[in-house]
């Protein structure tokens, strides 16, 4: 019996003439990679497979046992997000991020809401923190929760205090500036760490804080290959 659901295309590839191998983010299953049949043909055959388009709300059912299932019904379910721009690329970034970091099949409904969410900020801005909140909820659904107000020692993060941050661990705290010790990279100032426990980045500081902190702890579980969709940004 087939499976029904509602998602969004996160990435696809030809798969030989015809068909396409799509990787999804669907509500109730999580990631999922379809195989659809025939659907890169010409005229109205092919009508299907130009609903394959990223930010596009789809309703799809699927059967099958292995991690590539076959795909059935593909047909639209709401208003595509139209992102152009930077807002276009951050899309893509969200979705590259997804790809890489999601098992297959995992549950994550409240992940796909935040998706959701996502799309529709990033089509009205600003773009920064709208990444940034996204990525700190991917980390926290995958078991890797940015503690913003505490150091590794359960003691209440201090403003005017500097802090080494060890991926997947949290904040030590420094008794010198990064700089008197000889460290820059991965130190974060108390004050700014408090700002984004508040989701503030309104001030440039922080926002830049935020995406080195960022990139710091999604390192570890992207590995050594690097994401194709920063290098759009450049």
């Amino acid at each position: 019996m087939a499976s029904t659901d509602l998602g969004y295309l996160l990435h696809s590839r030809p798969y030989r003439d015809t068909s396409v191998i799509g990787d999804f983010l669907l509500q109730h299953y999580g990631r999922v990679s379809l195989l659809y049949r025939g659907v890169r043909k010409a005229g109205k055959q092919g009508a299907r497979g130009r609903l394959l388009q990223p930010f596009n709300p789809l309703a799809v059912s699927f059967d099958g046992r292995n991690e590539l299932k076959t795909g059935r019904l593909l047909e639209p379910a709401g208003t595509a997000t139209m992102l152009t721009g930077f807002a276009l690329y951050s899309g893509l970034y969200l979705n590259e991020l997804l790809v890489r970091l999601l098992h297959r099949e995992e549950p994550l409904p409240a992940l796909f809401q935040d998706y959701v969410a996502a799309l529709g900020q990033l089509r009205e801005g600003p773009l920064e923190a709208t990444l940034r909140r996204f990525e700190q909820r991917l980390l926290a659904e995958l078991g890797y929760q940015l503690i913003l107000d505490q150091d590794v020692d359960g003691r209440p993060i201090e403003p005017d205090l500097w802090y080494l941050y060890q991926a997947d661990l949290g904040f030590s705290v420094l008794r010198e500036s990064p700089r008197a010790v000889g460290a820059q990279r991965g130190c974060f100032r108390g004050a700014h760490l408090l700002a984004m426990e508040q989701q503030l980045y309104d001030d440039d500081a922080v926002a830049q804080a935020a995406k080195q902190l960022s990139r710091l702890a999604l390192a570890p579980h992207l590995g050594d290959r690097p994401l194709r969709s920063r290098e759009l940004f450049k």
